[in-house]
Order: C-alpha cells, then sequence, then structure tokens
C-alpha cells in the first residue's frame, strides 16, 4: 500500500465522522427543540392554572367585566387583572414569534385574548392603557386590534351564560 491510498481512506474516514456527528447533532438539536416546547407549554399551562385559582377565589375580579360604575377598588382590581393577562398572553406571543411555541398552541391561547376583552369595559381598558399609553408590544397591540376588529362586543359574559 502506497502513502497516496491510505491519505484517501483516511479522507474518506474523516468525511464519514463528519457526516455521522452532523446525523447526531441534528437528532440532538430536534430533542432539544421538543423538550423546550413542551418546557413551554407547562410553564403557560401552570401559569394560566395560578390565574384560573384566583379567578375562582375571587370571582368578582371577572365579572366586574361586565359592571357599570365600579369604585376604585374594583377599578384597580380590574386593571390588574387585565394587565396580568394580557402580560401573559403578549409572553406567549413573543415565544411563539421567536420559535419557542408552535402555532397550534399560540393560536389556541390567542384565541383566549377575545374573549377576555370581549366586553365594554375591557375594550375601553384596552383602548387607554395597551393602545394610547402604548404599555404593550406594538405588533402584539395591533394583533391585538386585529382580532378585536372581528370580535362583536358582549354585555354579558359566555362563561356565565353557558349555565343558564
Amino acid at each position: 500500500m502506497n502513502w497516496e491510498m491510505l491519505s484517501a481512506i483516511a479522507e474518506i474516514l474523516g468525511s464519514v465522522a463528519v457526516l455521522v456527528t452532523l446525523i447526531y447533532l441534528t437528532i440532538q438539536t430536534r430533542q432539544n427543540t421538543a423538550s423546550t416546547q413542551a418546557n413551554t407549554r407547562q410553564a403557560i399551562l401552570d401559569a394560566d392554572q395560578q390565574f384560573l385559582i384566583k379567578l375562582i377565589e375571587s370571582p368578582e375580579i371577572y365579572t366586574n367585566r361586565f359592571k357599570e360604575g365600579l369604585t376604585d377598588d374594583e377599578k384597580v382590581q380590574m386593571g390588574a387583572y387585565m394587565i396580568m393577562f394580557v402580560r401573559m398572553r403578549e409572553s406567549n406571543w413573543l415565544q411563539y414569534r421567536n420559535g419557542v411555541l408552535d402555532e397550534i398552541t399560540w393560536e389556541s391561547y390567542r384565541s383566549s385574548i377575545a374573549k377576555v376583552l370581549s366586553d365594554s369595559t375591557s375594550r375601553r381598558w384596552w383602548q387607554h392603557y395597551a393602545v394610547d399609553r402604548q404599555a404593550f408590544d406594538s405588533e402584539f397591540v395591533s394583533i391585538v386590534n386585529e382580532l378585536l376588529a372581528d370580535t362583536p362586543v358582549q354585555e354579558r359574559s359566555a362563561l356565565t351564560q353557558a349555565f343558564d
């Protein structure tokens, strides 16, 4: 055997090793992406459950959206509720935009925005706090505005109507 043949064999083996390494890294990257997305979905679920527990403990936070003439304390409570909810959804959207959250999951959470901002009180808050004060990411605000343009204002909670 001559040196040229040994050099060619070594070059082929090196190429195969690089190919195997690339395949391994591709598999690892896919597994890491799937794991990151699963962890993100779990974190979103945990946050939503904590949010719902607060509503179970204090349902007036939700029902005050359909009440006229809120007291100052109720307005503060309502404002905090709205900020918390919209921040959660803005975070979900940012995760989706950055590729951490898949489209199906984002769409399922996106739909809740219209439900929470479906009443006239929430719409006034949205216009004053989110749009006028520019409190949220401008691209996210545009997405919510488009969503609300196609959502009629409700005078009564869909949650309570379901039990009539």
